[in-house]
């Protein structure tokens, strides 16, 4: 079976398949974004700014974005980040590959490229093995280095059913009911630690996923 998710054209047809099955799933349902002005107020500068989300909530996430500026998602080079690439293309989202590791963010240099040319890029800080829901450190390395802000995100939904995966992954249907919630602003404080600022961005990503998973029942 490994074979076959290392295998580019099967990875393009699942893909496919992804790609259709989300669009069903938004076009069947009702769909809800909560504090949507606080991302039109940065996009509004023409500056870059990461958007961070958990990695169990990739799956619509696609549909949380709607503004025309170019949106670049981190993805793993792995098959299954492959898979992901392949289904999000589909919604017009690029991908950069790498990871966020532990002490570091793989790609770094790209990633640094698209902050400068004021680029909106995606990031699950938990990706893309865990722990899960747990932001490491090396996108606060970013953060400490680069001042770009981050703005949490989250959606959820009425019928969805939790995976046994490392991240717990999000799997919902069609005609459902969907609420996406975008999260208070977060910058690197330099008068904090590391393992503070981590704290801090943690808990208001955390606190963003309560509030979709609450809102969406």
């Amino acid at each position: 079976m490994k074979k076959f998710f290392k295998h580019k054209y099967f990875q393009l047809f699942l893909g496919w398949i992804i790609s259709f099955y989300i669009k069903v799933c938004f076009q069947t349902s009702i769909w809800a974004t909560k504090n949507q002005e606080i991302v039109e107020k940065y996009v509004n500068k023409n500056k870059s700014f990461i958007v961070c989300f958990w990695h169990n909530r990739l799956l619509m996430a696609v549909f949380c974005w709607k503004w025309s500026q170019e949106f670049k998602m981190l993805v793993s080079g792995h098959a299954d980040g492959k898979i992901i690439s392949n289904a999000i293309s589909y919604f017009g989202i690029q991908t950069i590959t790498g990871s966020s590791r532990k002490n570091n963010i793989s790609s770094l240099k790209e990633i640094l490229k698209h902050i400068d040319n004021n680029n909106i890029i995606g990031i699950t800080p938990d990706g893309p093995k865990g722990p899960n829901e747990e932001v490491k450190d090396g996108l606060i390395s970013v953060l400490k280095k680069t001042n770009v802000p981050v703005l949490p995100l989250s959606y959820s939904a009425k019928f969805k059913f939790q995976l046994k995966t490392w991240d717990k992954f999000i799997f919902v249907t069609p005609m459902n009911k969907f609420v996406a919630v975008w999260g208070n602003p977060f910058q690197f404080d330099k008068n904090k630690t590391i393992a503070e600022n981590k704290l801090i961005l943690e808990k208001e990503i955390k606190r963003v996923t309560m509030l979709s998973d609450n809102l969406s029942k």
